[in-house]
């Protein structure tokens, strides 16, 4: 993918889905109908360098407004040093309105 990580593509009940392969921390873990999955902010950190500024500010509208995560803990999350250097998290800093890390 355009963060450098691999991809596999794969058929999950007729539909196709693109599975992201990458060592991510257990903060970035999350549970889905028992399915592990990244979180809301790290999906939107990884999908940031393949969408479109309108596409990315439609999703971090979306998540901000279902309090998915907010503006603070983005900047915590893109603050540390796991994110230095990954594509979609420069993407991100780009966007998002400045904010006191708290």
């Amino acid at each position: 993918d355009a963060n450098g990580n691999l991809t596999e593509r794969c058929m999950v009940d007729g539909i196709e889905v693109i599975l992201h392969r990458a060592d991510y921390p257990d903060t970035d873990i999350t549970l889905v109908k028992g399915i592990r999955c990244t979180t809301a902010l790290r999906t939107v950190i990884d999908l940031a360098a393949e969408a479109t500024s309108i596409e990315l500010g439609e999703m971090v509208d979306d998540c901000l407004r279902r309090g998915l995560f907010t503006i603070a803990e983005a900047w915590r999350r893109l603050a540390q040093p796991d994110l230095v250097g990954h594509r979609g998290a420069d993407v991100i800093r780009r966007m998002l309105p400045p904010t006191e890390l708290t």
